[in-house]
């Protein structure tokens, strides 16, 4: 028989958690019990917030696959294991013009959404086997209905093709003990979309109360295999 999941003492890692969701998720965690590692490439902010919430910090790049299993190796090196990982690192970025498209930055949206998360399962897969751990990955609504993503259509097709891997990738690991999560969230009050404010972006989410829907998820007997959190009725 399934048992619900006991969060204390869980040894958590959440990359991209030195700000907005990840930041909201990783206190979270440590107001269950949890010990939280957090990964970011940007060492000032993630020792900032390792301090402010008590989080242990790691540098590492999700675009760099080597960057992310070095980090991983020191994580399982200091806790001595791994029970969750969570791919959380994200950006958002529009593009406006249909004549030309900036390479730059469409590489950056993939090489971060797409193989930044691609780069996590695969590091993090060997230790939560030997756990019987939690991979969740963090995608986007958009990745469900893409319909409504103004001058985001890359952004969108980053999310969707995550989809299609974590989809096949679950397929492939299905006789392992990893638990393989997905979270489908709609738009949330952070940092993400700093570059182009959403005309409708105080509608959005509280990324506390995303987070809180994460783990509600994930203290379940089954959690969801993907979760969808949708704005809540006004």
């Amino acid at each position: 028989m399934l048992q619900a999941m006991k969060l204390k003492d869980k040894i958590v890692v959440i990359v991209g958690g030195s700000r907005g969701f990840g930041k909201a998720l990783a206190n979270l965690f440590i107001a269950e019990g949890s010990k939280v590692a957090i990964v970011s490439k940007n060492k000032e902010n993630v020792e900032s917030t390792g301090q402010e919430i008590g989080a242990t910090p790691f540098v590492a790049d999700v675009r760099d696959e080597q960057s992310l299993r070095d980090a991983a190796e020191q994580i399982h090196k200091q806790f001595g294991r791994i029970d969750i990982w969570v791919n959380s690192a994200g950006v958002f970025k529009t593009f406006p013009k249909e004549d030309l498209i900036d390479m730059d930055k469409a590489h950056e949206l993939f090489d971060i959404n797409f193989f930044g998360a691609v780069f996590g399962c695969r590091t993090a897969f060997p230790y939560l086997t030997e756990s019987e751990g939690v991979m969740i990955n963090i995608l986007s609504s958009a990745a469900l209905d893409a319909t409504r993503a103004k001058n985001a259509k890359l952004y969108a097709a980053s999310k969707w093709a995550l989809r299609g891997w974590i989809e096949a990738y679950r397929g492939e690991k299905a006789e392992s003990p990893v638990k393989i999560l997905s979270v489908y969230p709609g738009g949330m009050k952070t940092h993400l979309h700093d570059e182009a404010i959403p005309e409708d972006f105080e509608n959005f989410m509280d990324p506390v109360y995303v987070a809180e829907k994460v783990i509600d998820s994930l203290k379940l007997d089954n959690p969801e295999p993907d979760l969808i959190i949708k704005r809540p009725k006004v």
